[in-house]
């Protein structure tokens, strides 16, 4: 997200309309769904993420989503929640969690505002970069956890093992 000078951009209110220039300046396709979020896609390291941002102005919060599209089965629900539980403690900025309805994987990350107060370009920019780190970061893992059918604390010693010397 370098595209973006906010000194070049003159903003409107609407926190969504602030990710949209943000979109705009990275050439990014984006839709406006009936309930008012923005949704768009973007290329990671594993797979094109969904992601969606929404302004819940009920508690001046912009929050982004972003779906790994990786499904926890009922039978594999508890070991999602472990993963979720131990990759939570290694990320600093938004969470993931798993969908009680349907078991989808899901990284969430949440800008409180105070009220009257909207998001910079540079925030914006920031979510997007965190929820892809995060995304392309532990991806791996439940992965690992949902279709190897590894345990928690396996699937994310095998993503994030450190390499040693030089090839």
């Amino acid at each position: 997200m370098d595209a973006v000078r906010p000194e070049e951009v003159d903003v409107p209110y609407d926190p969504l309309d602030v990710v949209e220039h943000v979109l705009v300046a990275e050439n990014l396709p984006f839709d406006r769904t009936d309930e008012g979020d923005l949704a768009f896609a973007l290329a990671g390291d594993w797979k094109d993420y969904e992601l969606w941002f929404a302004w819940r102005p009920e508690g001046d919060c912009l929050q982004l989503c972003c779906a790994l599209d990786l499904q926890a089965k009922k039978s594999r629900r508890a070991a999602a929640y472990e993963l979720v539980g131990l990759i939570n403690q290694r990320t600093w900025m938004g969470h993931f969690e798993v969908w009680a309805e349907d078991g989808e994987i899901v990284f969430r990350h949440s800008l409180a505002l105070p009220m009257g107060e909207r998001p910079t370009l540079a925030q914006a920019a920031s979510m997007i970069d965190a929820a892809v780190e995060a995304a392309d970061r532990y991806y791996p893992a439940f992965d690992f956890m949902i279709r190897g059918s590894k345990k928690p604390q396996e699937a994310i010693d095998a993503c994030l093992f450190e390499t040693v010397g030089t090839a």
